[in-house]
């Protein structure tokens, strides 16, 4: 997801970040539909750059307002007034979604919110990008790893995304659905003195559509990795999560975490010769994780 949207788009975020940048906001937006219907702007590459206006949204309010907190940029005004106003049905007009109530209309819009916010987080945390080895990753679905007690849990950087490979077997279910295999995890943890983890379980079903699930992990001062489990929150449903698999999700990446923090793994960098020379972002940007030897035997 964070390739697809921010490293493969970087031609359409670059254009909506000038347009931001002139204008402000919302008149980006005017300015932008104004180019189009002019012939200034190609129309394919402006209904791209309108596209991405929700992430673009959220990452010019997380650069006034932090980023490592969801909730500081959902009370920001500017974004408050934007989710009320219309700004966010003409993008959707102009984009060719389908148009919804007023009230699905804010809802579509909270949920896309979120999604951009973790991708907006681990741009400007610095793209901490990991892959984790089948073998690491088999190993840290033992018991002995996966249950192990953590206090004080923490994120070695501010942001981090694993890829999850298929040894983890993480899957995640909602509403009756089928399990999903879980390929992305997402976590987002703000500093004291509310220490919390924000997780993204992304399990894809086809190229369009995933299940994903958002999580909030408060941990009060010293708080262990199990008392923010007892405490987490779906986001959406306001409640302690439902879905099917998704404290074995937190648990493996807490694990991964963990390893990673304490030195145990490794980050080995996946940029090759043949990467540099044609300029393969993606792989540019990621690190494998592998683990020290004594703990794979």
């Amino acid at each position: 997801m964070f390739e697809r949207f921010v490293l493969f788009e970087k031609e359409e975020l670059e254009i909506g970040r000038r347009y931001i940048q002139a204008f402000g906001l919302p008149q980006a937006v005017t300015a932008l539909l104004d180019d189009m219907n002019a012939g200034r702007l190609p129309w394919g590459k402006a209904r791209g750059v309108l596209g991405h206006m929700p992430y673009l949204v959220i990452e010019y309010v997380a650069r006034r307002v932090g980023f490592t907190r969801f909730r500081d940029v959902c009370l920001d005004p500017e974004y408050i007034a934007l989710q009320g106003s219309s700004v966010a049905r003409m993008i959707q007009h102009h984009v060719g979604f389908p148009e919804p109530g007023p009230a699905r209309a804010l809802e579509d819009f909270a949920w896309h919110s979120m999604r951009h916010w973790h991708l907006v987080a681990h741009e400007l945390a610095g793209r901490h990008t990991y892959e984790v080895a089948p073998a690491l990753a088999h190993r840290l679905r033992q018991p002995e790893v996966l249950d192990q007690p953590w206090p004080r849990p923490c994120v070695p950087t501010a942001a981090v995304l694993l890829v999850v490979p298929a040894e983890a077997q993480l899957t995640l279910a909602q509403w009756g659905a089928p399990p999903r295999a879980v390929t992305e995890l997402y976590v987002v943890e703000s500093a004291p003195p509310q220490h919390q983890w924000s997780v993204w379980i992304h399990a894809p079903i086809d190229e369009d559509f995933a299940e994903a699930l958002h999580l909030e992990l408060p941990f009060g001062p010293g708080a262990s990795l199990e008392e923010g489990l007892e405490h987490a929150r779906d986001l959406f449903q306001d409640g302690a999560p439902s879905a099917q698999g998704w404290k074995d999700c937190v648990r493996w990446l807490a694990a991964a975490m963990r390893y990673l923090a304490e030195g145990s793994a490794r980050p080995q960098s996946l940029v090759s010769q043949e990467a540099c020379a044609c300029g393969t972002l993606a792989e540019q940007s990621r690190r494998v994780l592998t683990g020290a030897a004594d703990i794979l035997h």
